[in-house]
């Protein structure tokens, strides 16, 4: 029984339970249901406002023989099926919509006209749509993603998301404004971050110091969820998390039901921090980092969350001792570098960043392998077939000017050979037959030149 007739069920038997609460004579029943239909009522789904005697008779009689549900009336034998088309034209129309979820109304009507089939009959606009409509064979329910559950690790560290979030202008150190570009990084299972930093850029170089950040502070995770922008799909990615130990997972494009929790996150951020800050004297990079980490550990960490019934640090602790963390020994900074490849010039120089870096003399002509921490480039390590060849400098032109020449070492003597190819030729015996050859060869030059 639907909304629709279950109003109409209980207005009829608001209008009958006199009649049938009690048994009744004959003659007072007759009277009862003349006295109910001398009223006036609003009819659910009609614009009488009268119910004969007959009528309420025959509603008292329905509810005696099948109590409340009597009441309700019959649904209609053919009810979702369309009596305007045949079966076969609506098995047409289906197959015809779901072959082409993007075919329109009235291509479908253009296409239904130019049929090669004389008995099909004509279609209205109207009914087409009604009967697409009825049978969910709109575009927006037919191109729409399958449903998502919703999920949650088990552990702690067994799942991080991260993501990029738009933050407010700040101060430029050199005069001016720019936009701050929070990187966040997020515990599934216990809503924890890890790390979380605005940025004057929103490029990979970010990305990899807040999981640096993350990893130093929170462990290691298992499974890393990003969406499919092009920074995600770079080999630096790719290669750090293979000496990591992490599974890099892209939700896919335009389907962010995967990473629902940090955009949740992000909403906080903007109704609990953001909206709380002094627009009128805008603030710097650090100085927006410095309140932002505030704000998270004592306020974001430490506050109960209602999915969680307790609070994401304490969450997080409980599974502690499942974190996996890396070596003591493990020189972090040095495993987050950045490894491109670079040819070092014959004036022992090489290209990096729009800088000129000087490699040492040996490497002239050499293709090398630059590993550098982007954000800070004071240390460049220079490897040759994986093998620590030294460090390299920035090129200062007027240091060099200054500088001596290096003049090119002696080089040792080498011990003679005694091997000569034309002394070896002259040394050696003639061949058998080579006289003779030496004869025809002079002669067919004669005659070339008499011709």
């Amino acid at each position: 029984m639907d909304a629709k007739a279950e109003r109409l069920a209980l207005f009829r038997y608001g209008l009958i339970a006199p009649l049938v609460l009690e048994a009744l004579p004959h003659g007072e029943l007759t009277r009862r249901a003349q006295e109910i239909a001398s009223r006036s009522y609003e009819i659910p789904g009609s614009t009488r406002t009268t119910v004969s005697v007959d009528t309420l008779l025959a509603w008292a009689g329905r509810y005696r023989r099948g109590g409340f549900a009597a009441l309700a009336p019959k649904a209609r034998q053919d009810r979702g099926r369309s009596r305007a088309l045949t079966p076969q034209l609506a098995d047409l129309i289906e197959r015809l919509k779901r072959e082409n979820p993007h075919r329109s109304g009235a291509t479908l009507l253009r296409e239904l006209a130019l049929s090669p089939s004389p008995s099909a009959p004509a279609v209205s606009a109207s009914t087409l749509y009604r009967f697409l409509k009825q049978r969910g064979l709109t575009a927006r329910v037919l191109l729409a993603p399958p449903p998502h559950k919703k999920f949650e690790a088990e552990r702690s560290n067994q799942i991080w998301q991260s993501d990029i979030l738009y933050g407010p202008y700040v101060q430029r150190p050199g005069g001016g404004k720019q936009q701050a570009f929070l990187h966040a990084i997020l515990d599934d299972a216990s809503r924890l971050i890890p790390h979380a930093e605005f940025y004057a850029h929103q490029g990979l170089d970010a990305f990899l110091d807040c999981l640096r950040q993350a990893v130093a502070a929170r462990g290691l995770p298992v499974r890393l969820y990003v969406d499919n922008a092009k920074l995600y799909r770079g080999q630096q990615l790719a290669r750090l998390a293979a000496s990591l130990g992490i599974l890099i997972v892209h939700t896919p494009p335009y389907q962010p039901e995967g990473r629902g929790k940090i955009e949740r996150f992000f909403r906080s951020v903007r109704a609990q921090f953001l909206a709380n800050l002094d627009r009128k004297s805008p603030l710097t990079l650090d100085a927006l980092n410095e309140r932002l980490w505030a704000w998270l550990e004592s306020a974001y960490h430490r506050t109960v969350h209602s999915a969680l019934g307790t609070t994401p640090l304490l969450r997080w602790q409980q599974d502690i001792a499942h974190v996996r963390q890396l070596p003591p020994a493990t020189d972090l900074r040095r495993l987050f570098f950045h490894r491109l490849q670079r040819l070092v010039r014959r004036d022992c120089t090489f290209l990096l960043g729009n800088r000129f870096y000087e490699a040492p003399p040996h490497l002239a002509g050499v293709t090398i392998e630059v590993r550098f921490d982007p954000l800070d480039a004071t240390t460049v390590e220079l490897y040759a077939q994986g093998t620590l060849q030294g460090t390299a400098r920035l090129v200062d032109p007027v240091l060099n000017s200054q500088r001596p020449a290096v003049k090119p070492g002696a080089e040792a003597a080498v011990a003679p050979t005694g091997i000569n190819y034309v002394e070896l030729l002259r040394q050696a015996p003639a061949a058998p037959g080579a006289e003779g050859q030496g004869k025809e060869a002079k002669e067919a030059d004669q005659q070339e030149e008499e011709r």
